[in-house]
């Protein structure tokens, strides 16, 4: 299966996402742990599933796609999750700053 890590992810920026389900508009869950969780959500195409886990040490994420139709290209599912993981770091990023103002 497919996978990629993003750096410099935070357990807040996984937290911004799920609670708008904010990748690819797919269901995004955080296990109880907070080290790891699933996306999960239906395309044109078919069904798309990943698996991620955060190292929070080393601020990574590891995102494998589990099932995925064959006519999506992995590209665009790296690239909804690079969005999702960019906009949740600008509001986490502007959060702090108000925060410390």
């Amino acid at each position: 299966m497919p996978s990629q890590t993003f750096s410099d992810v935070t357990i807040d920026m996984l937290e911004r996402i799920a609670a708008r389900d904010d990748a690819a508009g797919f269901e995004f869950r955080i296990d109880e742990d907070r080290r790891a969780g699933t996306a999960a959500g239906n395309t044109p195409f078919g069904e798309v599933a990943a698996r991620f886990a955060l190292d929070a040490e080393r601020a990574e994420l590891a995102v494998t796609i589990l099932r995925k139709p064959p006519f999506l290209p992995a590209t665009l599912l790296w690239s909804e999750f690079s969005r999702a993981i960019d906009r949740a770091r600008a509001e986490s990023t502007a959060a702090r700053a108000e925060a410390d103002a």
